[in-house]
């Protein structure tokens, strides 16, 4: 039997309160080599993305998780690795186990999965050079979606040495058959599903549908948890002709409902690396408005699936928004697209079956 070694979240490890869209990743990864009989060893890597734990205690579990693959790669022997890593100090430490991994003569899969990786190095030459001699290390690197092989071309990666595997769901996760259908008589309802913070966008949110509560009458659902919780309470309390609902973070069953009573998916972020969020609400039928960050673009199709906006001002998210309140038929089309680009691009055997294929090319 064929072994490798996972580093990512542990599907079988103890609870962490909003471990992130990686740990759907490292279900499937999992599940899809069970089926086919490879082994998988897994690092655990699961942590709280909010809040993040104190510096010293990430410190600590990092050393703990370098020592545990340098004695994996010592005493057995592995058919390849698979690297999962976030931004700042994640970044580094996972470099450092593509570094053995190399040093083993193992091959391995690099696998950085957060948007704001790309923009902290926006304007830094010095960290661009230092980025680009690390991601020399790993055989292969791992990308989501289009977007993000320009990026480590720009970087100074070859193309040859990228793979784009994207994002899958998770298996309780129910996928539409059928377009949406519209009630002319009843109000739109809008949905945001992600953190509650200034990065998702949440305040230019809130000023667009401001302006188009002048305008028009729907709704619009919050789902998720943070620092703009309050805020958007009082907001909505004050915005009149719009109901607004802020529903916290709910389970998968839950969530699967509230995307079907919804008409439109709204995701403003400021980064992202593929938001699941967004995967979800396409296999639930829905348009999407989203901003044009990390791969988003490769799966959402201005005027074809929903709208990609270039920038996440108010005025964007209104003009958007205000298209699918003029014409509520249109969602029809476009919930079409979505269900289209999601059976096409984003089937978790087939991205699965992809990811392991490159190390028999390694």
């Amino acid at each position: 039997m064929k072994r490798f070694i996972l580093v990512g979240a542990d599907p079988h490890g103890g609870k962490v309160a909003h471990p992130g869209g990686q740990l759907t990743a490292c279900e499937g990864l999992i599940r899809y080599a069970e089926k086919n009989g490879l082994g998988v060893d897994v690092i655990d890597t699961t942590q709280s993305s909010f809040p993040v734990p104190p510096i010293g205690e990430r410190l600590k579990r990092g050393i703990s998780r370098v020592l545990e693959l340098r004695k994996k790669l010592r005493h057995k022997e592995y058919s390849g690795v698979i690297i999962f890593s976030s931004s700042g100090l994640s970044f580094y430490e996972r470099a450092l186990m593509a570094f053995l991994c190399k040093r083993s003569h193992v091959p391995s899969i690099f696998f950085v999965r957060s948007g704001h990786f790309i923009n902290e190095l926006d304007g830094s030459n010095f960290k661009r050079k230092i980025i680009s001699r690390i991601l020399q290390y790993p055989d292969v690197i791992g990308a989501q979606g289009r977007p993000w092989v320009d990026f480590y071309q720009e970087l100074g990666v070859s193309p040859e040495r990228v793979c784009v595997v994207r994002n899958w769901l998770s298996f309780d996760f129910i996928a539409s058959e059928n377009p949406k259908t519209i009630d002319p008589q009843k109000a739109l309802r809008f949905v945001f599903v992600g953190w509650l913070v200034e990065a998702k966008g949440v305040r230019q949110l809130l000023l667009a549908v401001e302006k188009l509560a002048a305008e028009y009458a729907f709704e619009l659902v919050f789902i998720g948890g943070g620092t703009l919780a309050d805020e958007i309470n009082k907001q909505a309390s004050k915005i009149q002709n719009v109901k607004i609902k802020s529903l916290g973070w709910i389970d998968r069953e839950n969530l699967q409902n509230e995307l079907r009573l919804s008409d439109v998916f709204v995701l403003p972020s400021e980064a992202e690396g593929f938001p699941n969020a967004l995967l979800e609400a396409m296999a639930s039928g829905l348009p999407v408005i989203c901003t044009d960050v990390g791969a988003v673009s490769d799966s959402v199709y201005d005027g074809v699936n929903g709208f990609l906006l270039a920038d996440n001002g108010p005025e964007a998210i209104y003009n958007a928004m205000r298209t699918y309140l003029d014409d509520p038929l249109l969602i029809e089309k476009h919930s079409a697209g979505s269900l289209a680009v999601f059976h096409k691009q984003h089937g978790w055997e087939e991205n699965c079956e992809h990811l392991f294929s490159q190390f028999e090319k390694s």
